[in-house]
């Protein structure tokens, strides 16, 4: 039989592609990692990788192991920090999108660890996209993403929605008019996130059901550039509203109202649909009060 020390070792190489990799995190060897995985392939009768370049990718069955051994070591997990001192730490990986990280966030994860004190909460900022591609590969246990994806191997829940808003400084012709129409934004300057944001896509892609074109004058991963570029008057802007709050109390920016655009986008958690999740990842998703969305 198996043991949860190969599954181990198997689940580490398929995260990190590499066994010499995957011997450094787990405190092994590289021989003893070698052959706990060639022990676990024997036993299975399956190769679990094949070599791609200089990395050690998962191969079909490999692929179909994976949820099942990170279910089971979660599991043994759980068994062994019950049954250990209540000082020990537990660990939940997030992955959040920008707009979520930097701006939802902030109340949601103290309020949790007030209440749990013993676990420790690595979040990583970065793309939706990406943040999606790490949760599906199991390199994430959450993601917090701000629209809906739809995979087969991702289970969905929707936490709440949140407003796009278009924004201008208040010296803008458009500062003071009180109501806008898409038509209105025609021949405009935008300053926006970079094409692969996902509040910049959905955005792009209201508006030009409206506009046949839009001059974008300049891009940046940077909230803080985009919005000090706008306060300048070299364009409009778009971001969601808690990223701009604090300016727009201060009448450092002015919010634009576009009747006939809609821009609510909903905001996500997603997590594998076959891996088991921890009690602690279930009392984190808890705090966001999330309910399904999408089973697909």
């Amino acid at each position: 039989m198996f043991t949860l020390k190969q599954l181990a070792v198997f689940d580490a190489i398929a995260r990190l592609g590499s066994v010499s990799e995957a011997a450094d995190q787990l405190a092994m060897t590289q021989p003893a990692a070698s052959m706990s995985l060639q022990q676990l392939e024997q036993m299975l009768g399956a190769e679990l990788f094949v070599r791609v370049r200089k990395r050690l990718v998962l191969s079909e069955k490999g692929k179909a192991l994976q949820p099942m051994a990170r279910s089971m070591l979660v599991q043994a997990e759980e068994i062994k920090t019950s049954l250990a001192s209540t000082s020990q730490q537990k660990q939940i990986r997030i992955g959040a999108s920008p707009t979520v990280g930097d701006y939802l966030l902030n109340e949601i994860c103290p309020r949790f660890q007030k209440r749990h004190p013993q676990v420790r909460l690595s979040i990583s900022i970065m793309p939706a996209f990406d943040v999606i591609n790490r949760v599906d590969e199991m390199a994430l246990d959450l993601g917090l993403i701000e629209f809906i994806s739809v995979r087969p191997t991702l289970d969905m829940l929707r936490w709440r929605k949140e407003s796009l808003v278009v924004f201008c400084s208040p010296e803008h012709p458009l500062a003071h008019e009180k109501r806008l129409r898409a038509a209105d934004l025609k021949d405009q300057r935008w300053c926006l996130q970079h094409r692969f944001s996902d509040t910049r896509r959905q955005f792009t892609l209201a508006l030009l059901n409206h506009l046949p074109t839009m001059e974008v004058v300049l891009e940046s991963d940077s909230l803080n550039i985009l919005r000090s570029a706008v306060e300048s008057r070299i364009g409009l802007g778009c971001l969601p509203r808690p990223c701009i709050a604090r300016e727009l109390s201060e009448g450092r920016l002015r919010a634009l109202a576009i009747e006939d655009l809609d821009l609510t986008i909903p905001i996500s958690i997603v997590s594998r649909k076959d891996v088991r999740k921890s009690k602690h990842q279930e009392d984190f998703v808890a705090e966001f009060g999330a309910g399904h969305s999408s089973a697909a």
